[in-house]
């Protein structure tokens, strides 16, 4: 039930961040390798706190699936 509450919390907070960040009209040049763009600073903020959201949920699905298929081969290399 604690846990539900950390989850709810955080939602909250990361709300609570892009409403006031919306508030923020400034437009900021944003360069990346290949082009440049000219986006809003909350754009900036949303786009770098997705892909890290998704970049630590790949790494930590990686290890998660690395521990639980370690099992796996541990067991059919035993009945060969």
């Amino acid at each position: 039930m604690t846990r539900f509450f950390y989850v709810v919390f955080i939602i909250a907070l990361i709300i609570f961040g892009l409403i006031l960040g919306s508030l923020n009209q400034q437009v900021a040049e944003f360069n990346y390798l290949i082009a440049k763009s000219e986006l809003r600073v909350v754009d900036i903020a949303a786009l770098f706190l997705v892909s890290g959201f998704l970049l630590g949920l790949s790494v930590s699905m990686a290890f998660i699936l690395k521990a639980k298929t370690k099992g796996w081969f541990a067991k059919s290399s035993d009945k060969t």
